[in-house]
């Protein structure tokens, strides 16, 4: 049986998962930190917003709609235990969630000014 707690790590291998934990900025016992988790999240606003342009969605909702698809992952992994929004130190707390959201929105700007 799938544990769906392992799909917040989209079930990737325990050592790259390790690798993508290591802090670039701060730690865990901070508030904020930046993880290589970070840059994962500018690579999937850029994946995403490449997919959106590609299929020619209403440019005009583009913003809206790559902050909707990134909430909703963070809504899952909540919903999975695995991040703490009600945190705000630790890992996966408040600011890493907010961070991972404009991390992002930041790689779909990328693809948006290309």
């Amino acid at each position: 049986m799938v544990n769906l707690y392992y799909s917040g790590d989209l079930f990737l291998p325990q050592k790259f998962k390790n690798l993508l934990e290591t802090h670039i900025y701060g730690s865990y016992k901070d508030s904020i930190y930046i993880t290589y988790w970070s840059l994962l999240h500018i690579l999937n606003g850029i994946l995403s917003g490449s997919l959106y342009l590609k299929l020619n969605l209403p440019i005009k909702y583009y913003f809206f709609n790559m902050f909707i698809i990134h909430t909703l992952w963070e809504i899952w992994q909540v919903f999975i235990g695995m991040s703490k929004p009600f945190l705000t130190s630790g890992k996966n707390n408040i600011f890493d969630i907010i961070l991972d959201t404009l991390f992002f929105l930041f790689g779909a700007y990328i693809v948006y000014i290309i």
